[in-house]
């Protein structure tokens, strides 16, 4: 009788297990802005930001994502999770990146970028990463970046030492993002990001085929 209850809760978690790995993979588009936690800097955190400049330094102008979360807050892009058992296939439309994030526990984190668009190129503004999943929740971590920006409009900072925790859930037809950045030579407290998703499964994800940018159109504007 033993043998045969372990069996079934056996089954069970592995039913479960498939059923989130189900849920969340698919194609998701941004739905809304999303929220974010009061922005507190250190005093490390208001230099870098003061020398900011959106018009030259915004590394989106060279096709490289500045961070993680710039890349999902970005509208009208979709954004594709494949989940297996061993790893987490993310690709993203913007600058046709692929993230791949194998599944177990830190010791799974290496110093090469977890992230690279279609050309090869790497890009550790995005971190190394590793995932784990929490019932029906996928969470993933991320170290090791190269400076960035979490928020490329004010100049929002990331460093070497900022660690990222996505925290991946699905409700019905949405699915889920808090993403939550730790630094305490940037942040006097963490700063807490969410996003909310709509499934576009059957939505296919186009080359972006990214080519260097420039501000031009912002300098006319604000010239009339």
């Amino acid at each position: 009788m033993l043998v045969k209850i372990f069996f079934t809760l056996g089954l069970l978690a592995v039913s479960i297990s498939t059923l989130a790995q189900s849920t969340i993979s698919g194609t998701w588009m941004l739905e809304g802005p999303g929220t974010e936690s009061e922005i507190a800097l250190t005093a490390e955190g208001k230099r870098i930001q003061s020398e900011y400049d959106l018009l030259s330094d915004d590394p989106s102008l060279y096709c490289t994502p500045a961070s993680s979360s710039r890349i999902w807050a970005n509208p009208n892009a979709p954004i594709k999770i494949e989940q297996t058992d061993g790893l987490v296939r993310i690709s993203y439309e913007l600058f046709d990146l692929r993230r791949e994030i194998p599944v177990g526990d830190e010791s799974e984190l290496t110093s090469q970028p977890s992230t690279r668009n279609l050309n090869g190129d790497s890009f550790p503004e995005m971190g190394s990463s590793f995932a784990r999943i929490e019932g029906d929740s996928l969470i993933i971590e991320s170290r090791n970046h190269a400076y960035g920006y979490i928020r490329t409009s004010r100049g929002i900072p990331q460093s070497p030492s900022t660690i990222a925790i996505e925290v991946l859930e699905v409700e019905g037809e949405t699915l889920h993002i808090t993403h939550t950045y730790i630094d305490e030579s940037i942040f006097e407290k963490p700063l807490v990001l969410e996003y909310f998703f709509r499934r576009a499964d059957g939505t296919e994800l186009n080359n972006y085929n990214c080519t260097d940018a420039n501000y031009d159109w912002f300098d006319e504007l604000n010239a009339n």
